[in-house]
């Protein structure tokens, strides 16, 4: 049973690293990117959209891998991690020499809304039953569902009930300052949590009894079922990252969990981990590697490194789009560099 566990947590390391090295590939690219490495305008589906709903798939996941906490311990790293979001946008203010950025201080944000998810997922996770899970995870969606009809919700202006709710609790100088739309908003977090959910019944699968086969067929149905669904659904409620749509949740869902069964297939399976390590490496470190990236990308910004790096680059280079990529790579493999150096020194970073 342990060497089973060990080779379950080994597809999650890598499907956590993998989502980690794409997330740091599409935050950093420099200027014109190619359309697959930016969100979508508004509704649609790009590769770099996928990043952000994997990484809350697989923190369901993870909540079932690791030892079930305490109140008092998921609590406190819930707090821990959103401190951390918050340290992240100071640095990035102070480096731009406001040292008090309380009046217009953003409160939302990428590892606030995972901070939001983990908590209410581990709490949730901790006393009830996977049925119990699933129906809220459709209740939760359901009832965002009527909340997007009845308010607008797919309006892309300050007319939306979720641009209204999140300026009325939070106010609008400490919300996303480029669109009027907050990403990370209150409201879309509802359906977040489901999407985390569903990771969590993911999770229970890959530890359930029984011959791994058979548990991979039963992830990769409930893959399909889940995108299946979502494409359908779509018809009517159309993809979008932004507002973290129902068809979204559930597509964006099932393609993880397939993934996660394709991977898993792959390692325990056949034995083929030959591959595995960078992506391990990334994945037991992975919320500090991404802190280290979402520091250094400000620090480079702010000291012109950024700049001459892609002027560099694009001297070489005559396209914009291959210069950006190339310069979002160089971020992923300093982040690698640091990320294979802690893994070969045994040091995990944890909360």
């Amino acid at each position: 049973m342990a060497e089973q566990s060990k080779r379950r947590i080994l597809s999650v390391d890598v499907l956590r690293g993998l989502t980690v090295a794409l997330m740091i590939l599409v935050n950093n690219g420099y200027g014109e990117s190619f359309v697959q490495l930016g969100h979508s305008d508004w509704n649609g589906l790009t590769l770099c959209d996928l990043v952000f709903p994997f990484f809350l798939f697989i923190v369901g996941l993870s909540v079932n891998l690791s030892r079930k906490g305490s109140l008092a311990q998921i609590l406190r790293r819930t707090v821990l991690i959103i401190l951390l979001c918050w340290g992240i946008q100071y640095i990035e203010c102070a480096l731009k020499g406001d040292f008090a950025p309380w009046a217009h201080f953003r409160l939302t944000g990428v590892l606030v809304r995972i901070a939001l998810c983990y908590c209410v997922a581990a709490l949730l996770s901790r006393r009830l039953s996977s049925a119990a899970l699933a129906w809220i995870a459709g209740a939760l969606l359901v009832v965002y569902t009527g909340v997007l009809l009845l308010g607008n919700g797919y309006e892309a202006d300050s007319g939306s009930i979720l641009s209204t709710v999140d300026r009325f609790l939070l106010g609008k100088a400490h919300l996303y300052s480029k669109r009027p739309i907050d990403p990370e908003g209150l409201l879309s977090t509802v359906p977040a949590i489901a999407h985390t959910l569903l990771g969590c019944l993911c999770g229970r699968m890959l530890l359930s009894e029984g011959d791994l086969r058979v548990r991979l067929r039963q992830i990769a149905l409930y893959g399909l079922m889940l995108a299946n669904t979502g494409s359908l659904l779509s018809l009517w409620l159309p993809l979008n990252k932004r507002i973290w749509s129902p068809s979204f949740t559930l597509l964006t869902s099932g393609c993880c969990a397939l993934l996660l069964a394709g991977i898993t297939w792959l390692t325990d399976v056949r034995g083929l981990r030959g591959w595995t390590p960078p992506f391990v490496a990334f994945g037991r470190n992975a919320l500090a590697i991404y802190v280290f990236s979402e520091l250094l990308s400000a620090v480079a910004r702010q000291t012109g490194l950024s700049d001459g790096l892609y002027g560099f680059i694009a001297s070489w280079c005559g396209a914009p789009r291959v210069a950006s990529l190339l310069y979002a790579l160089c971020f992923v493999l300093v982040c690698g560099l640091l990320a294979w150096l802690l893994f070969r020194k045994k040091i995990f970073i944890k909360l």
